[in-house]
């Protein structure tokens, strides 16, 4: 934790953390000088009976306790201050991060888990080094500085004010590592709290519509109930932690008294060294339970910096290649293909075939034949196992991740709409379209007239993914979004999946428009869409059964045909 508080906090942000140490000295000084002045005070202007020194003195202690609290603040002020700078750009650092995991990371890993790092995680990073260690170390400094001058004015009665310390120690050393263990039980928790939430909201109307919702919320209570305890652990070890700590110190101030009084009625301490004793003795257990508490801070925010450390451990499966690409032909082949995920045999087997500019091939085959592998692969989420996919003859794994994906016009089968304009999804990635190569790229795809027909035209709000328009509206918005990048390639998964034959005719008929010079892949098991492919490609069980126009195959009844008369492809003859 020192050593991310050095590289993360103090080097990036040295102005505002010296300013701070200035200010903690100034204040500290100010506090440790009060009980010297109090001695003072008593020793001489109480006992000599000079009223001008008594006004002088309670001056110099509401201006020093004022110092103290006016440079107290302005220590917190500088900490919060870098530490909110630091989370920021360490939030920004993990979002670009985030973006540069292979696909199959986000496949793997639950939502919550993710959102948990950018919230839960960081907070308790933010407490641990804006608050945690600097409280350790501003801390342990100031109360050295009291053990220091409480030896300077008596070591005998010093060390009988310390007779407990080994016990305070020991106290904050267990506790904190109980501390550790149930805090790292709590963060997972509440990461798996955030992913069942998160679930619970994408999928509301399935909930609703099957009546789930008290199953929802009993599951939900379960996970509460669970982030409960845990927090009732970490509370409870702290509760117990600081009165522990406040007791044993009061037991050496009764030590204090007892010895310090002896010495008092001996003659050998005064009555205002031993009040200043008393005050300093008293000022001990709020340097302490400071300490014991940023000891727990960064137990806490180790365990957060661990998890978050997750990212940059993640393995990179996907190597960005050496070579830029700046407008491709557009000629597909794929030879040999191998693929399998990490669990299970092969997606793809010895999958080969080619495609060039102005080709619409249809890959079909029934569900879990290989038809979203074979788009992962070409958008390189994924690289085979054995066997090369090349673009204009180039093996792709050789050509930069972004430039290989400038070439691919990529449209999902649910499309991923965001809570934007019309006009700034369509423009997402490419944002310096004009107005004209927006509405020339919406006409393309048969989506200028309906856009036109809402209250604000481009500029209406889709809603959060899309949710004020229809599947086929929200459809031929993301093939706009596809072709205003003019690539050279169209990659279509399920394109009409999910809708009515009214928007799929609609949706078939911009994809008719835009595949014009280009390659076009079409990936479905809807026999229907097919009537915009000139080819046709059957995927069985991962290997290519047979490739051909569709009436050529439907009349030579092989496996295509025979799907064709199972229902395997939305259609029987």
């Amino acid at each position: 934790m020192l050593q991310l508080y050095w590289h993360k906090f103090v080097v990036p942000y040295w102005l505002l953390t010296s300013v701070a140490v200035v200010c903690f000295i100034i204040a500290s000084a100010a506090g440790l000088a009060a009980p010297l002045i109090i001695k003072f005070l008593i020793d001489g202007a109480l006992e000599s009976g000079d009223f001008q020194y008594l006004d002088i003195i309670v001056v110099g202690i509401v201006v020093l306790y004022f110092l103290r609290a006016l440079f107290t603040f302005f220590y917190g002020y500088n900490m919060a201050k870098a530490g909110c700078r630091m989370i920021a750009r360490l939030r920004a650092a993990m979002f670009v991060r985030l973006h540069s995991l292979d696909y199959s990371y986000f496949v793997n890993t639950p939502t919550g888990n993710v959102v948990s790092y950018f919230t839960n995680d960081l907070n308790l990073i933010q407490q641990a080094v804006a608050v945690g260690v600097p409280d350790l170390l501003v801390e342990s400094l100031n109360l050295l500085a009291i053990i220091a001058i409480m030896v300077y004015f008596d070591w005998q009665l010093a060390l009988v004010t310390f007779v407990t310390l080994p016990f305070i120690v020991y106290a904050i050393s267990h506790f904190n590592r109980k501390l550790a263990e149930f805090g790292s039980l709590l963060e997972h928790t509440m990461a798996k709290m955030t992913s069942l939430l998160h679930q619970a909201i994408l999928s509301t109307m399935m909930v609703q519509s099957y009546g789930r919702e008290d199953y929802e919320y009993r599951r939900f209570r379960a996970k509460i109930h669970e982030a409960a305890v845990d927090l009732f652990h970490v509370q409870r070890l702290n509760a117990l932690v600081i009165p522990l700590v406040e007791f044993l110190a009061a037991i050496g101030l009764t030590f204090i008294i007892w010895f310090g009084g002896r010495e008092v009625i001996g003659g050998d301490l005064t009555i205002g060294a031993l009040f200043a004793f008393l005050v300093y003795t008293i000022n001990i257990p709020g340097p302490v339970r400071k300490i014991t508490q940023a000891f727990s801070s960064m137990k806490l925010g180790l365990v957060a910096w661990e998890r978050i450390h997750d990212l940059d451990r993640q393995p990179h499966t996907i190597v960005d290649g050496h070579l830029d690409l700046d407008k491709a032909v557009g000629r597909v082949e794929f030879r040999n293909v191998f693929f399998r995920y990490t669990t299970g045999g092969d997606v793809l087997k010895d999958v080969s075939l080619a495609a060039d500019p102005g080709d619409v091939i249809a890959v079909v085959g029934p569900s879990g034949a290989g038809k979203s592998s074979f788009a992962n692969l070409l958008l390189r989420f994924y690289d085979p196992d054995t066997g090369a996919i090349y673009l204009d003859g180039i093996d792709i794994r050789s050509l930069q991740i972004g430039a290989l994906r400038h070439q691919i016009g990529f449209i999902q089968q649910n499309p991923i709409l965001f809570d934007a304009s019309i006009l700034e999804n369509i423009r997402y990635g490419r944002p310096t379209a004009s107005y004209s190569q927006v509405e020339r790229a919406a006409k393309l795809a048969n989506a200028h007239d309906f856009i036109m027909e809402l209250p604000r035209g481009y500029d209406s709000p889709v809603g959060e993914l899309g949710a004020n328009l229809s599947g086929g509206q929200r459809q031929r918005i993301a093939l706009a979004r596809a072709i205003i990048l003019e690539p050279v390639i169209l990659l279509l998964d399920e394109p009409t999946a999910a809708l009515d034959s009214h928007a799929e005719q609609q949706v078939l008929a911009a994809i008719r428009n835009v595949s014009t010079g280009r390659t076009t892949f079409i990936i479905t098991h809807n026999l229907s869409t097919l009537l915009a492919s000139d080819k046709v490609v059957y995927l069985d069980a991962g290997r290519i059964a047979e490739t051909g126009v569709c009436s050529d195959l439907l009349a030579r009844g092989g496996a295509f045909a025979r799907a064709v008369d199972r229902g395997e492809l939305g259609y029987k003859q």
